[in-house]
Formats: structure tokens, sequence, C-alpha cells
């Protein structure tokens, strides 16, 4: 595994489903958001898009609205990182007037996952974690992609050091199977499966630090 691209190593250890990934109009993402994304979380868009992997880890895509502003969940989620920053920014980053983080996945113990935005190349923008655990954020000095492969190879956190492949399920293909009454986290039968919503928590969720 190791020299292949980043790309190619998490879809060993993240292997994509079938119909899984979103196409974005990057261009007008770009112009709204007001940011160049980096071009590995491009990769990873088009290979898996907005969804979970393992009912615990979920990905965010940018969303606008009708009047061009970042909206949906990433934009929530990147209100409430930045609210954290503002409150209680990682040594040696200081808080700005206007916190430099987009968030690009949440957890469901509410740590959020991030890019360290500047003026340098977004293919240079380290990761930060918001851990709620901790109550700190932890900037790793990587890109997106590898910060994944070097998660799910246990590098940063435990819960991640098996080596079972990880299960990624695209938010379409969630309500697929929930409307076919299968756990989507499972993929199991289950008559209650439609009971249950599937995506990342609400924004509230993330706060409380």
């Amino acid at each position: 595994m190791e020299g292949q691209p980043l790309i190619a190593q998490l879809r060993e250890l993240m292997p994509p489903h079938d119909g899984a990934g979103d196409s974005v109009d990057w261009q007008e993402a770009e112009r709204v958001w007001g940011v160049t994304f980096p071009q590995d979380y491009k990769e990873f868009v088009a290979t898996y898009g907005e969804g979970e992997v393992d009912a615990f880890l979920t990905f965010l895509v940018p969303e606008w609205a009708e009047i061009p502003v970042p909206s949906g969940a990433m934009a929530q989620e990147t209100a409430v990182a930045r609210r954290i920053w503002l409150e209680d920014p990682p040594a040696g980053h200081g808080s700005l007037a206007t916190p430099p983080v987009i968030a690009w996945g949440v957890s469901a113990r509410a740590d959020l996952l991030c890019w360290v935005i500047g003026e340098q190349d977004p293919g240079l923008w380290p990761v930060a974690v918001w851990s709620r655990g901790a109550n700190a954020w932890h900037v790793h000095d990587c890109g997106m992609l590898e910060y994944l492969v070097r998660l799910f190879r246990g590098e940063f956190d435990n819960m991640w050091a098996d080596d079972r492949p990880r299960r990624f399920v695209h938010v379409r293909e969630a309500q697929r199977l929930l409307a076919a009454g299968i756990d989507p986290d499972t993929g199991e039968p289950n008559p209650y499966a439609g009971m249950f919503g599937f995506g990342p928590p609400s924004p509230g969720s993330t706060q409380g630090n």
C-alpha cells in the first residue's frame, strides 16, 4: 500500500460502494465559499461524497443557498468550529477576527474535523481536530487524505486501530437502504430502520465546549 497515491490507499482502507461520490460545481463552490478547496478533498468527494464511515464519522460537502452564501451542514459545523476557535484557539495559532477554519467532518462524539485555511497553497492546509473529550484543538501537519489514511491505520485514535475495512455509506445509499428496511450501519435487515435518520448530528450537538 505504501507508495500508492493517497486516494488509492484510502480506497483499500475504506472501499467506496457503487454509486458513491458526488459531482460538485467547484468553480461555483469556491466562489461562494471564497476559497480554493484542496485537490485531495475534490478527489475524496468524487470518490465518496457525503456520507458516514462506521456510523461514526460524517463527511461534509459544500452547499450554498439560492442567495449565494454557504449553507447546509458544512456551513453550520464551520460556524461552530469558528466560534470554538475564537474562544480557545490552538497554541501557536492565536485568535483571529475571522477564524481560519472550515469544517469537513464531524464525529458522533461531536469532534470537528477542519482545515486551517490560509494564503498558502490549499494542498498545504493542515487538518485541525476539535476534540470534545479533551476540550482542545489538535493540529496535524497533513492534508485530509493523509489524515484519514493515518487515522484508519490507528495512528491518531485507538478506535481505528484494527485491520478491518471501514464501512462507508453515502447518504443516498443510506436512504435507499432505510426505505428497504435495511440498517445502513450494518447492512442487515431491520424493520425499524426507517424510523431513524442518517447524517451528521445537528450543529447544536457539537457545541457546549
